[in-house]
């Protein structure tokens, strides 16, 4: 079973997904709003927070790892750093589609840490619920 909390904060975390999306299709008189939903802001701002923050998730998953399985761990765990990195760079055009590919790649890692019983039990099933619920959300805005 998901604990309480993190379905609680999970949950109210898809807030800001779901208002980007929101924003980025609805006309806007509201100067804050028109600031918010200008160049997707919100979606892209908000979206490498929890991605960043999902990734550093990892490493403490990557913690549990012992020998040869914790090399894997802890080098998987690092890899969406220097993606985040590239993600909003601003020598392309294409933010959102590399972000969903980013959120995409990082359940498949969510995969690999819970397949190795580092992450908790509950934790794909509700990964991917989340997930879905992003994925939609940054597509919406495309």
């Amino acid at each position: 079973m998901i604990p309480r909390g993190a379905a609680l904060w999970g949950i109210l975390g898809l807030v800001p997904f779901l208002a980007g999306a929101s924003l980025a299709n609805w006309p806007l008189e509201n100067s804050l709003l028109q600031w918010l939903a200008a160049d997707n802001r919100l979606l892209l701002h908000y979206g490498m927070v929890i991605f960043c923050f999902m990734a550093g998730v990892l490493w403490g998953f990557a913690t549990r790892a012992e020998g040869s399985e914790a090399t894997r761990a802890y080098t998987l765990s690092v890899l969406p750093a220097g993606f985040a990195a590239f993600a909003l760079a601003p020598v392309h055009d294409w933010q959102l589609p590399v972000m969903m590919a980013g959120f995409a790649s990082l359940l498949l890692l969510d995969f690999w840490f819970w397949n190795e019983g580092l992450a908790p039990r509950w934790w794909l099933r509700f990964r991917i619920m989340l997930s879905v619920v992003v994925l939609a959300s940054l597509a919406m805005a495309l």
